[in-house]
Formats: structure tokens, sequence, C-alpha cells
């Protein structure tokens, strides 16, 4: 099976590595030093018993590779718009295209009419140049529970080997997402099928609702801010209104409980995505995060008090580091 992964991150470079591993012809998409080291020496993954150096094709141009059979795109979700102008030469005509990415997915809308509300996440995809570029027939979410960082180039240390839940957008093309994971044997890390991918993607999202805003608003990892009772408390409250829109969404059993959480610190020293990203002076990923979340909450009538005061702090913050600068974002959030 021909799989490109598009994006050689944490996620993108496990899912490769793993899937050519379990003898898949896979090729990645990355750019720069990441790029050439991989070209180089390959794609190494550091980590214990999960220590190996993968051969693997790499290029910062898909047309090198041509149509595929499946694409994984595990790049931060800013530079969406661009793939959407890039991917075509990857897709034939039964290519699924798998979006692997931490918040709402660009495409969770789509065939999506609970209680028969038209959800709008037109926030993810302005310019409709996604849902031009990708066909919703082909359009499969994936959460992602891999743990790990790229610290040099060409390698990811990593803790856990992860696991990976996919499933289909539209009812319609989950036999044909079952049926070509089915396909697929990997022995690194634990990928399955659902078809609600939807359920899968709040649990999971939540705990991004929850962490990603405090850590770049504070600087602290985890356990730093954690351990603050009155600041977690703020966290929790932010994942009960996340869990309040998906409950109105029809999707109430999460498994979180939150007495639980406002009651229990934490010893994790990791620095969530987000904080990476600010500290690194890369575009942050608010609106998949948190604009289209109080867009979902306003449409569902659900209302949000602390996500309402604590989001303008964060674009804020993200716009004078220059990390944030989606047009109209201000007025959005007033």
């Amino acid at each position: 099976m021909r799989i490109c992964v598009y994006g050689a991150g944490v996620m993108g470079g496990l899912l490769g590595a793993g899937l050519a591993r379990a003898g898949q012809d896979v090729c990645l998409i990355a750019r720069g030093a990441h790029l050439a080291a991989i070209r180089a020496e390959g794609l190494r993954i550091r980590g214990g018993a999960h220590t190996y150096s993968v051969p693997l094709e790499a290029s910062s141009d898909p047309a090198d590779f041509g149509p595929q059979d499946l694409v994984i795109v595990s790049t931060k979700t800013p530079a969406l718009p661009e793939i959407a102008n890039r991917i075509g030469v990857l897709l034939g005509p039964d290519t699924l295209v798998a979006f692997a990415n931490n918040g709402v997915f660009w495409f969770y809308g789509d065939g999506f009419t609970p209680n028969g509300l038209k959800l709008d996440t037109d926030r993810l995809d302005p310019s409709g140049a996604l849902h031009a570029a990708i066909e919703p027939r082909r359009l499969l979410g994936m959460v992602c529970y891999p743990g790990g960082a790229i610290n040099e180039p060409g390698v990811i240390d990593t803790s856990t080997p992860g696991r990976y839940v996919v499933g289909a957008a539209m009812k319609e093309t989950i036999n044909r997402a079952n049926t070509l994971f089915a396909a697929i044997d990997v022995k690194d890390f634990d990928i399955v099928t659902t078809d609600d991918i939807r359920q899968t993607m709040w649990p999971k999202y939540l705990t991004v609702v929850g962490h990603h805003a405090i850590a770049a608003l504070t600087g602290g990892n985890m356990s730093q801010y954690w351990n603050n009772p009155a600041i977690r408390k703020v966290a929790v409250s932010m994942m009960e209104e996340a869990a309040a829109v998906a409950a109105a969404h029809g999707y109430r059993d999460l498994g979180l409980d939150f007495a639980k959480l406002r009651a229990q610190g934490g010893t994790s020293t990791h620095r969530p995505s987000m904080l990476q990203d600010l500290e690194r002076g890369r575009q942050m990923e608010i609106d998949a995060q948190y604009l289209v979340l109080q867009d979902l909450a306003r449409q569902s009538g659900v209302e949000t008090p602390i996500l309402d005061t604590l989001v303008p702090l964060l674009v804020q913050r993200a716009q004078l580091a220059g990390c944030y600068s989606a047009p109209g974002s201000t007025a959005d959030i007033a």
C-alpha cells in the first residue's frame, strides 16, 4: 500500500516509521534540516526498546511521489491552506485522506447535523480551499496519543509508541476506511478504527482545551500550573464548557471525572505543544483549538464564560509574539 505522511513531526514521524516497518510503501513530506537529516540517515526513533532507524523516501514536494492509497496529514492546522493547494498530486480516484490534529476537525460539520442543527466550522476553511481540494468521501479523522519531541533534526525522542484511532467523516466512507486499515499490521503502536470519529475526538480534545491555553498564558509545564488549585479550577472549568458543547451534539459520556480532576495535582513536566509553538515563534493553533469551540458553543446555545474570558487573552498574547495573525480574529471573539 502506498502511504504518504504529510508532515514529519512527532505524530507523523512515528506513524511513518511504524507503517514502513509494517511493510507499507511510505513516503514523507518534510522540510528544512529535518528533511535533510531524514534523507541522509533515515528517520531515527529514540526511546528505550523503541530505538531504531528507518530509511524513508522524503521530499518537500508532493509532486515527487504521485498518487497514493492513503495520505495522512499530520501538520499543524495553520499549514492546512497551503496543503490544500499542494495535495492534489497525491490523490488518485480512491485515495483516502486522514487528518491528525489537536483540535476540532475542519470537516467536523460535514454530514453531521445533531438534532437537525447545521454546524458551521467555516472558520477552519474560510476560503473553501480544503473542501474544494478534498471531497468529503475521502475524509478521515485521526485522534493520536503519541508522546515525544524533536530535539534534533531527523530524530524523534519518544517515551511511548502511541495509539491512533481513525474514522471516516461521512458514514458512506466507514467501510472503505475499515477495510484499508484492516490490511495494515503495525507492531510498533496500536492503530484502530471507529465508526464515529467525533465521539473519539471529544475526550482528547477536552484535555487540549484544558491545558494548551493555560500553558501558553503561564509559560509553565503541566505540573507547574496544574498544581496551583486556582489555575486547575479554571482549566477544568474550560473542559466542562467544552463538554457542554459535546453534550449538545449528542456526546455525553466522555469518560472524564471533572471532580477528580479538580481535586488532584499532577507530576508531568510536559510542555504542551501550544506553549512550544509560542516559545519557538511558530503559528499557534488557536482557531482549531479555541475559536471554533466558541463558534460551536454559540451555534448550540451553550454559555462559555471562562473560555470567553481567557481566549481573548490568548489571542493577544499570540499576536504580540507574532504567532497568530488570522484576519478578523479580534472581531470574531468580541
